[in-house]
């Protein structure tokens, strides 16, 4: 345990400093910011909004990339352009994707989706002078489901350095519990909704889980439906040290509880023997959700700095 907080208070440190590195470099770059839109698929939604800053004599070497999935309960598009923008000024190539909706196509489009749109920036990396081998993926609510989906789908850390999710729906079948819950909210039943658009089935529950179990969906009547519950939750794939490592968060009153992290990590470190650190989860005060989290006090220089370690 002493072993692991001082691992921790070194990380913490670290990232504390690379933090301070990458924020005052904004103003130095911010004029030279450029912005375009790019198809990465045949379908509408299938695009990216780039933005990034050409290398020059004060930037010698490639960039590392921060690739952002929306949330809006798989549903609807968020808009990311205001820290799309931050990110870039503070000296990564940043990629905000979109990707199709529940109402476009089934799971796992969107998980296709976000790794076609991660070769298409691979393929295209000299175009913004990105250094492919430094990726970061960040996911907000239902697109941290899908970012927690591609860390741990066929190894997710030869394919990313790391996974920031913000209020992550790690597990849609949890969220389907807590929509049915005498105690939802309109916003947690709509997530429910949307969950079962995204499978195209509704699970079925024989029995209620003790509280210290992980859910897993029960047979339903459809042919298939379990397995694409399964399929959504990531902790279904976790594989230990072959994934990417995760930085996982959620506010204290958050309508996606910290219970979706905390069995992912247990699937990874406690199932699948992730060295510890692996996944870090944290709470921070309030009821923030998804993207407000980055609004917080510290928030922001966290999740930054949390990157930067991991790509600097």
């Amino acid at each position: 345990m002493a072993v692991r907080r001082l691992w921790g208070c070194l990380v913490l440190c670290s990232a504390a400093v690379a933090t301070l590195l990458v924020w005052d470099m904004r103003d130095s770059v911010a004029a030279a910011r450029n912005e375009a839109t790019y198809s990465y698929g045949s379908h509408t939604r299938q695009t990216l909004d780039a933005y990034w800053n050409a290398a020059g004599e004060e930037r010698a070497g490639r960039q590392p990339g921060i690739l952002i999935l929306h949330g809006g309960q798989w549903s609807r598009d968020t808009g990311w352009t205001t820290w799309s923008r931050a990110f870039a000024d503070a000296g990564y190539a940043v990629f905000d994707i979109d990707y199709r909706l529940n109402a476009d196509a089934p799971w796992p489009a969107q998980r296709t989706d976000a790794l076609s749109a991660l070769d298409w920036i691979r393929d295209h990396a000299a175009d913004f002078d990105l250094d492919t081998s430094r990726l970061v993926l960040l996911g907000s609510s239902s697109g941290g489901q899908t970012a927690t989906s591609v860390a741990t789908y066929r190894s997710g850390a030869y394919r990313l350095d790391g996974v920031v999710a913000l209020s992550p729906v790690a597990s849609p079948y949890r969220a389907w519990q807590d929509g049915n819950a005498g105690t939802a909210t309109d916003w947690q039943r709509g997530l429910r909704d949307n969950a079962v658009l995204l499978a195209r089935c509704s699970p079925t529950e024989t029995s209620a889980p003790t509280p210290a179990s992980t859910p897993t969906p029960a047979p339903s009547a459809q042919p298939g439906c379990r397995d694409v519950w399964d399929d959504m939750a990531a902790k279904s794939r976790a594989s230990g040290a072959d994934d990417a490592p995760m930085f996982l968060l959620h506010s204290e009153g958050d309508p996606v509880p910290v219970r979706h992290s905390r069995d992912l990590e247990a699937a990874e470190e406690t199932d699948h023997n992730m060295p510890a650190n692996g996944v870090t989860v944290e709470t921070v005060p309030g009821s923030s959700h998804g993207g407000a989290l980055l609004d917080e006090p510290g928030v922001a220089d966290r999740v930054l700095g949390w990157i930067a370690e991991r790509t600097h």
